[in-house]
Parts: structure tokens; C-alpha cells; sequence
């Protein structure tokens, strides 16, 4: 099953853009009505939708922790990338791994 993603309001929309001229399915909160929203509902929106949940906020790697089952999430370290390059990484993520090889983890790119 090939990534999906919800990306969170810390990833730029030029980021989301990127991805999306890539190919690559990505949506940001903000299109499903979730851009100020908490991060329970931005993780149940993935979940109910089956998408990995693309982040720079470190409050969701405490859902690592959570028990069995939670969302996948792929986290982009602050100041990391560039724009070209977080798409880049993330278009290499899209190649080399399914959502089930991610499932029940954080993803560190």
C-alpha cells in the first residue's frame, strides 16, 4: 500500500505542494477543516483515513509511546531540510517503504 499523507499545519504548503506535483498523496490539515485543530483529531482523521501523518511537531512522537496501535507518522526535524529537500526525502520514503512498514511507528527523516 503506497504513503499517504496528512500533513500537519508545520509543513509548509510549498512542502505539500512539492509532494503533490511528485505524485505523492498528500493533503494538509487545513483542506479537511483541521488547521487549528488539536492533535487527537488530526490523529484520528488519519487514522479513520489511512494516512501517515507528516509532522515537524514534536508533540506527536509521544504517540510512539502510546501502546499497540497508533498512527503512522513520519516526523521532518526542524531546520533539517529545505523545501527541495524535505520533498526529495520524503519522495525516497515514498519509494522504499508501504504504509505497512511504518505501521505503529515514527518514521525520523
Amino acid at each position: 500500500m503506497p504513503l499517504a499523507f496528512l500533513c500537519d499545519e508545520r509543513i509548509p504548503y510549498s512542502v505539500v505542494h512539492g509532494l503533490r506535483a511528485q505524485g505523492i498523496d498528500a493533503i494538509p490539515v487545513q483542506r479537511i477543516g483541521l488547521r487549528t485543530a488539536g492533535g487527537i483529531l488530526v490523529l484520528d482523521a488519519a487514522q479513520r483515513e489511512g494516512r501517515v501523518i507528516y509532522t515537524r511537531d514534536a508533540d506527536f512522537l509521544r504517540w510512539e509511546h502510546a501502546g499497540p496501535q497508533h498512527p503512522r507518522i513520519l516526523y521532518h526535524y526542524v531546520r533539517k531540510y529545505s523545501v527541495g529537500q524535505a520533498i526529495e526525502v520524503v519522495a525516497v520514503a515514498c519509494q522504499t517503504l508501504s504504509a505497512d512498514d511504518i505501521r505503529n511507528q515514527v518514521q525520523f527523516l
